[in-house]
């Protein structure tokens, strides 16, 4: 009876299955992203005006929360190793709505900073890092299409999370907007989630495939190796050089006496570019390795930064700025868990992934107070230095990880090719 209606189309098929779980896992990581992450953006001036406090004692709290993740990452990328993922992703998530609930009841500042850092445990086990392990090992050679699919969906959480954040606050008040936001995440992105980590644990894929003997066979002993240096270098500069201009791009177009009607433009549509520097980089896929995409990214965004030098005189380039700086790091989430995937192996990836997790996020973290440092010594023009700095230095890094790359691969062909 399953396979007539399988034939006809009314049962679905494995692949069908699976299919459905990485949207369902996809529609689960922009709510997650939404809520856990984006809201504090988006309800940072209203905190500043209901709690009483400072910008800076505010963002310390999401500081707190990107310092606690970080220091989460390695355990969670090893229960995902153990076959725990389903089990990590689903409890996470609900930890992050509770918290996000909590939110909504707290009276003081050190509670404030409490709900935080839950959040910040709950997202080193729901958002990309573990969601990526997790596709990763049970997707085996699929894992790449999979992850794009997701980013495709989740690039639209800031696009989805500042306007809602928006409405609900002058409806509802903010602490009824946290509480919904957690509720949000309990109710429709819980059940998304275990409903597809379930699904594609279940669904039978490899989940190590042959790799390079020379590749390191222990998380620990890939923290010995130079691509596993250069991989984290590069990839945590792009995260410093995204944080940066994602909080300070804005003032900067203020001094630099833009509308703010142009300035509110250009900082809604980096969200969207993301999404279409993944749907450009589909459709080039096959024709491109991994290494030439991930130099693509790290070489637009060095050229974005360059195009801020020109704002002061030419204003227009901003727009030829948002689309380069978007698009390459939108596509550079993708290239993470790929490049590590195929320089590292895929053993141990969860592990590995939860290393290279700290400090992508610690420069994240630390982003903004460097930012602010630096805007009081040359405001915009500090800004623009650090920018083009930690930009050129995180190409250089991608550019020799490729290198050595290239080196072991020409290696590991002569000695299969004349074996002793």
């Amino acid at each position: 009876m399953k396979t007539m209606l399988r034939r006809i189309g009314l049962m679905p098929t494995s692949n069908h299955k699976v299919a459905f779980a990485i949207h369902g896992m996809a529609i689960a990581q922009t709510l997650l992203w939404a809520s856990l992450y984006y809201s504090f953006p988006a309800l940072l001036l209203t905190w500043q005006k209901q709690l009483n406090g400072s910008l800076a004692e505010l963002s310390l709290a999401f500081t707190l929360a990107l310092v606690v993740s970080a220091c989460c990452s390695p355990l969670i990328g090893r229960l995902i190793d153990q076959g725990r993922g389903n089990k990590v992703l689903v409890l996470s998530a609900i930890v992050g709505g509770l918290g996000l609930v909590m939110l909504g009841q707290i009276q003081q500042l050190w509670q404030f900073y409490l709900c935080w850092a839950l959040i910040g445990t709950a997202s080193a086990g729901c958002l990309y890092e573990p969601c990526f392990a997790f596709l990763t090992r049970y997707t085996g050679a699929k894992a790449k299409s999979a992850i794009t699919k997701v980013t495709l969906y989740a690039g639209f959480a800031g696009t989805l999370s500042f306007p809602v954040c928006f409405y609900l606050v002058a409806h509802v008040g903010w602490q009824s907007t946290t509480s919904i936001l957690g509720l949000m995440i309990i109710l429709v992105a819980v059940p998304l989630l275990w409903f597809s980590a379930n699904t594609l644990q279940n669904a039978h894929y490899s989940t190590i495939e042959p790799t390079n003997k020379n590749l390191p066979t222990t998380a620990l002993s890939s923290l010995k190796t130079l691509s596993f240096w250069l991989i984290a270098s590069a990839f945590s500069l792009s995260a410093l050089n995204h944080t940066v201009v994602v909080n300070y791009l804005l003032p900067s177009m203020y001094a630099l006496h833009f509308t703010p009607i142009n300035a509110v433009w250009v900082m809604s549509i980096i969200g969207p570019m993301q999404v279409l520097g993944r749907i450009v980089i589909m459709s080039l896929d096959k024709h491109l390795t991994n290494q030439v995409i991930a130099m693509l990214c790290f070489f637009s965004m060095f050229t974005a930064a360059c195009l801020l030098w020109l704002l002061g005189h030419w204003p227009h380039w901003i727009w030829f700025f948002v689309v380069l700086q978007g698009a390459a790091y939108g596509v550079t989430s993708i290239m993470r868990p790929v490049l590590t995937k195929q320089l590292l192996g895929s053993e141990n990836f969860g592990a590995i992934s939860g290393y290279l997790a700290v400090p992508y996020l610690l420069a994240s973290a630390c982003a903004p107070f460097l930012g602010a440092f630096v805007w009081q010594i040359r405001q915009q023009q500090a800004i623009f230095a650090l920018v083009s700095i930690s930009a050129l230095l995180g190409l250089l890094a991608m550019t020799a990880c490729c290198l050595q790359q290239a080196v072991n691969t020409t290696n590991y062909q002569k000695l299969t090719a004349n074996p002793k």
